[in-house]
């Protein structure tokens, strides 16, 4: 199908699902965009079409990409988007969502000929020009295969993971490594500027012996330098953002009768720890 994708749609341009978009607006392919907040959608004036609606994105749209908050918010542009999207269009969900949200939204595309895929993806890279994730995708494999110019688009790297849902599943997997290392780097700060270590060689030992991930890394420098408001209220987002995903392990694990002690500790103390540091 790929030289039969003439149009594309993109929903959700903040930091993540922006910066897909402005690598769509690479191809020779035309892109119409949407955005709730008039501010994010104008940084794509002159590079895509700029709709009014949610609803306006699947009108005659090949591909939809979907790359918003969370569960509700991805249901809210399915609900939209549904009755405009034409037969044979293709849905790809770039949210971390719950498997079985996939899964359902499948169930209700099907009878209008509408495929869907979960898409997640994960940052690999933080150049802010060319390709910077790592794109996950469940589903039917070829119509996943249908798409891959514009996965390619955004993507260093793509992998089928397998039937619909498993890329959600595995995406959950990694935010949960993610996320439970970023507390983890950040009690490990406390603990060495309590006990005198300085702080500088602690970090340069971690990365040398590849202890200090990409996003605890960030996290640690927000720590020990928290700076203005606006970096303050990004992370204070990020809290938000973490206590989602750590709450979507959790429910996975539970469907799948495995224990997690872990995820639930590090669910309870991560969204406070991160405002008392944004609130310092």
């Amino acid at each position: 199908m790929t030289d039969t994708i003439r149009k594309i749609g993109f929903i959700g341009l903040g930091s993540m699902g922006g910066d897909q978009a402005r690598e769509l607006a690479k191809l020779p392919l035309d892109l119409t965009v949407y955005d709730v907040f008039p501010d994010a959608l104008a940084k794509f004036e002159g590079r895509a079409r700029l709709a009014a609606s949610m609803a306006e994105v699947g009108v005659d749209a090949d591909v939809v990409g979907i790359c918003v908050r969370d569960d509700t918010q991805v249901l809210e542009c399915v609900d939209a988007l549904l009755p405009a999207m034409k037969r044979g269009a293709i849905l790809l969900i770039h949210s971390t969502i719950k498997p079985k949200t996939a899964e359902h939204i499948a169930e209700r595309t099907a009878p209008q000929g509408i495929d869907v895929i979960d898409a997640p993806v994960t940052r690999t890279e933080m150049t802010k020009d060319g390709p910077f994730v790592f794109c996950m995708t469940g589903g039917e494999e070829s119509v996943a295969a249908s798409v891959q110019v514009v996965l390619n688009a955004f993507s260093t790297n793509t992998m089928h993971i397998g039937p619909l849902g498993s890329a959600m599943a595995l995406k959950i997997c990694n935010n949960l490594v993610s996320w439970c290392g970023i507390m983890l780097g950040i009690e490990v700060a406390n603990v060495a500027e309590a006990s005198g270590v300085p702080m500088d060689k602690l970090l340069t030992v971690m990365k040398r012996n590849g202890n200090l991930t990409p996003p605890m890394a960030g996290f640690v420098d927000f720590r020990n330098n928290p700076g203005d408001a606006a970096r303050r209220a990004f992370f204070a987002s990020q809290a938000g953002i973490g206590e989602k995903d750590l709450a979507l392990a959790e429910e996975l694990a539970a469907g799948a009768d495995a224990a997690s002690p872990i995820t639930s500790h590090t669910k309870t103390l991560l969204k406070k720890t991160l405002l008392a540091i944004c609130e310092s």
